[in-house]
């Protein structure tokens, strides 16, 4: 047998080592795409809890891959130069600045959870950076993979459109596939897009169909899932790609460029004839106010618009808040307590605005002007650094790989702009992408490829064969660094995986919190608390302080005890916590607690503060009221009521509320007033009608009280002769007095006065009274007259107006041979 040659032994067992490493790369790039939108909810309240754990714990496991590795620890090209980069230094300086940010805030708890997200996320950025940099062609297959998933759910938007058509599917936001709503999906769909037509346009034969097709479907999506942020967004995509190849036309003259601009178009326009097709002729007729068509669609964007109007009040909140604190922030993650206090002061329930709705807006709110600029410059010097690239005509090649990042980050910046992906996992994960992959092509051009392209003809060569201009640029693998300095080195190196083991671990800790709150929220949402307080009181890990809809924590915890009639540990609870000053929950279970234990001034007070802090709550201002009422405080009463009326226009409640105080408290006038205004805002309510009529009737007979209720008395006690006189001396002084009237009519009849009695229904008839009970007594007065024509006459319009009585009595006198 022949002896193996040592050398060959060795390069084999190199080789394999290498596909080994690179397999290892490309699985770990491929799982940044996919691992987050995979992540299930398992029984969390917000799907971000468990996604961002799993991305903090993909971090870790890359962290110990790369760094395990003799290769890369030796190698300072590979893990430095995220921090010689333009790009890479911004976004460290973003991160630094998030921590100054601290000294502002409110809730440092909050702050330390909001950082270890975005360092989550920074990591994420950093690592793919890495990866990318280790073997740049892997960026090809995580395209692939990326756009498969792009295609199916595109295919999940259109199967959810099919159920909206069939009726089994009620509304289009139902459509939401495994995200958390049908934003996040659109948004997902849309931040994808850049894969798909970066297959379309850099690449060859199948390649190339796959990123047609997955661009199509996209588009398609996106229009069906009528999200007008990416209306918009693709709007502003399509700019951006016909500038660029017409750019790329006039520099290289080549024809292929406008042949992709033109099957794009296409695209658009297919996507287009067949979404407004579908709406118009196939769309079931609905209530549904976002199935229309795109223009229509487009045109809710204005202040009149209930989404649009909380984006641009939480704006300028934002700037309020900006301009008390432009150099630190109010804190990381104290975007929602600092802007509560103004909120506060128009809100009259608890749903609040947690989120600025625009990641730009809110990152400078939360970390100063200084940290919005770092965060602005990630896409500024992304755009400039591709703007560059293009006016120098270098190597067609990186053009090439620059397009993905650059088009990725213009798809998350619309995001950006008009929501909030810094706290979706799912979409940072494919900022981390686009980022780190920015920095990695960015670190990566050599000179010679910056040099001015010859031939112009390689401007859609396969991505397979980029680096064929790049030979000398070797896979991390075969690079053997110096290990100078290893002391520092691993010192960063530990203090790194350190911070990551600790993020990894305070998101654990918001997981199992997210968790309790989900029962919380169901128990709440049926109004029966079947849990104990124990499991939350000692369950609960100590941060987060609030949950994720901005509700602390304590109050949820107080909830329980309160329902175990545990007051005193409610009150004591509370008062200690100092999560969110503004969110006024706090004083107001603190008052409930004590007037529970008839702690009656103790319960006032804190109605008070929170009074002071909400004025608009209206649970909290009847409950102040009630308690000024018993003190003989009426006066700070009708100031409170007037002034929450002169806010709140939409609570029928607060109406009746304030009309019966005012009506019990002698002030018929303001009363009368109040619920004619409420008669406006409620015209067919029957409460609003039914007290506007006994309001009325207190108007009319205010001057004449004591008459009115000695013939109510009277009538009470049957005493009829007695109540008629008192009636129509009533009506000689008020003719118009038509329940004074319906009464007497009655006493007639009760009487045997038969004739008078119809006297008095012949003037409500002829003044427009129509009441059916009205035909029908004035048809039994015809009927004991004796003419019984006219009783069928009265009793037939009686029963038509759907009286029973009439109908009974019309059954009963008016069949054939009766009459």
């Amino acid at each position: 047998m022949a002896k193996s040659t040592p050398g060959v032994a060795k390069t084999t067992l190199k080789n394999q080592s290498q596909t080994s490493l690179n397999i290892s790369l490309l699985l770990l790039l491929i799982a940044y795409g996919l691992v987050t939108v995979l992540t299930p909810r398992m029984k969390a309240l917000d799907s971000n809890g468990p996604k961002f754990i799993t991305l903090a714990l993909l971090n870790l496991a890359t962290f110990i891959f790369l760094f395990t590795r003799k290769n890369f620890k030796t190698s300072p090209q590979w893990y430095y130069a995220f921090f010689r980069n333009s790009i890479g230094i911004s976004y460290f300086g973003l991160m630094v600045v998030s921590l100054l940010s601290f000294f502002k805030a409110i809730n440092v708890l909050e702050s330390l959870l909001h950082f270890t997200k975005i360092f989550t996320t920074f990591s994420a950025v950093y690592l793919v950076s890495v990866l990318i940099t280790a073997d740049k062609r892997n960026v090809l297959y995580l395209s692939i993979v990326l756009t498969m998933l792009l295609i199916f759910d595109s295919m999940t938007v259109l199967s959810g459109i099919k159920k909206y058509i069939n009726g089994s599917l009620s509304v289009i936001n139902d459509i939401k596939s495994i995200y958390s709503n049908k934003n996040v999906f659109a948004s997902s769909v849309f931040v994808k897009i850049p894969f798909a037509l970066w297959l379309m346009v850099f690449n060859r034969k199948w390649l190339r169909s796959l990123g047609i097709f997955g661009t199509f479907m996209a588009i398609l999506a996106t229009l069906f899932l009528s999200s007008r942020t990416f209306y918009l967004g693709l709007f502003g995509l399509t700019i951006m790609l016909i500038i660029f190849f017409i750019i790329r036309f006039i520099q290289l003259h080549d024809k292929y460029y406008l042949r992709s601009i033109g099957v794009y178009l296409i695209l658009l326009l297919f996507a287009f004839l067949i979404f407004s097709t579908t709406q118009r002729y196939l769309y079931p007729k609905t209530q549904d106010l976002i199935a229309v068509n795109v223009g229509d669609r487009l045109t809710t964007i204005n202040t009149s618009d209930a989404s649009a109007a909380a984006r641009l009040d939480a704006w300028k909140r934002s700037w309020h808040v900006f301009r008390e604190e432009p150099i630190l922030g109010v804190g990381l993650g104290n975007w929602k307590i600092a802007t509560l206090k103004e909120e506060n002061l128009t809100k009259d329930d608890f749903i609040y605005s947690y989120k600025a709705h625009n990641d730009f807006i809110e990152i400078t709110t939360e970390t100063g002007i200084f940290g919005g600029l770092f965060f602005i410059s990630l896409f500024l010097l992304t755009g400039w650094a591709f703007i560059r690239a293009v006016v120098k005509k270098i190597t067609p090649e990186w053009i090439a790989l620059l397009f993905l990042p650059v088009v990725g980050l213009f798809c998350y910046s619309i995001d950006a702009f008009f929501n909030f992906p810094q706290d979706r996992p799912e979409i940072q994960a494919f900022f981390a992408i686009y980022l780190g992959g920015i920095v990695a092509f960015t670190s990566l051009i050599p000179p010679e490829c910056t040099k001015p392209s010859i031939d112009g003809t390689t401007g859609h060569t396969s991505v397979l064969q980029l680096c064929r201009t790049l030979l000398h640029i070797k896979a991390v693998s075969n690079v053997e660094g110096k290990s100078g300095k290893s002391f520092y080195r691993n010192t960063i190196i530990f203090f790194y995986g350190l911070v990551l083991i600790v993020s990894a671990y305070i998101l654990y800790l918001n997981f199992n919190s997210v968790k309790l709150q989900r029962i919380i929220y169901n128990d709440i949402f049926r109004k029966k608390f079947d849990h104990p307080a124990s499991m939350f009181l000692t369950g609960f890990p100590v941060i987060p302080t609030i949950s994720v809809e901005g509700e602390p924590i304590a109050v949820q915890k107080a909830r329980y005890l309160i329902d175990e009639q545990r007051f005193d540990e409610a009150i004591a609870l509370l008062k200690k916590d100092k999560s969110s000053p503004f969110d006024a929950r706090r004083e107001f279970f603190i008052a409930s607690s004590y007037i529970l234990q008839n702690n009656i001034d103790s319960g006032m007070a804190y109605s008070q503060k929170m009074y002071d802090i909400k004025p608009y709550y209206f649970q909290n201002v009847t409950l102040l009221c009630n308690l000024l009422r018993q003190k003989g405080m009426g006066k700070q009463v009708e100031v409170i009521l007037d002034k929450y009326l002169s806010k709140v226009k939409n609570n029928k409640e607060a109406w009746l509320y304030a009309t019966t105080f005012y009506s019990s408290s002698g002030n018929i006038q303001k009363a009368s007033s109040l619920i004619d205004t409420a008669a406006i805002y409620y015209p067919s309510d029957s409460e609003i009608l039914k007290l506007r009529k006994a309001i009325l009737l207190k108007v009319i007979i205010g001057p004449y009280q004591a008459l009115y209720d000695a013939a109510s008395s009277a009538y009470n006690s049957k005493k009829y002769n007695v109540a008629v006189r008192y009636y129509s001396e009533l009506l000689a002084k008020k003719p118009e007095f038509t329940e004074v009237r319906i009464c007497r009519a009655l006493c007639y009849f009760f009487l045997k006065e038969y004739t008078k009695s119809n006297q008095d229904w012949d003037f409500l008839i002829f003044s427009g009274v129509s009441l059916a009970g009205v035909y029908n007594q004035r048809g039994l007065n015809y009927a004991y007259l004796g003419n019984i024509e006219e009783a069928c006459k009265n009793f037939k319009i009686a029963a038509d107006m759907g009286d029973k009585d009439g109908l009974q009595n019309y059954s009963k006198i008016c069949k054939p041979g009766k009459k």
